[in-house]
């Protein structure tokens, strides 16, 4: 399924939402995920984010807790980060 073709009645907005991502340790996580999520919600702030290692030191997991108004939003912020993930090594998996 596209994320464009969400549908829209089986999300109650607004709604907080739990943005998962994974990359490697490496990878400027944080910022990327801030830079993105800020440009579809400005209020976003980066204390409701958290970011944990794996056992090996080798990746890292994020999880963002937003704050949605709409449909536009969840859209904005998949597309770009799929722009991002194809673009560089910073993203191996969004959920």
């Amino acid at each position: 399924m596209n994320i464009v073709d969400i549908e829209e009645n089986l999300w109650e907005f607004p709604c907080q939402f739990p943005l998962k991502i994974m990359g490697p340790s490496h990878a400027p996580l944080k910022t990327v995920v801030l830079n993105i999520v800020q440009t579809y919600v400005p209020e976003f702030n980066s204390g409701h984010i958290s970011i944990k290692a794996s056992k090996t030191g080798k990746y890292q997991s994020l999880t963002a807790m937003i704050q949605l108004s709409n449909k536009s939003q969840v859209i904005g912020i998949y597309s770009d980060l799929a722009k991002h993930q194809q673009e560089t090594d910073h993203i191996s998996l969004v959920l």
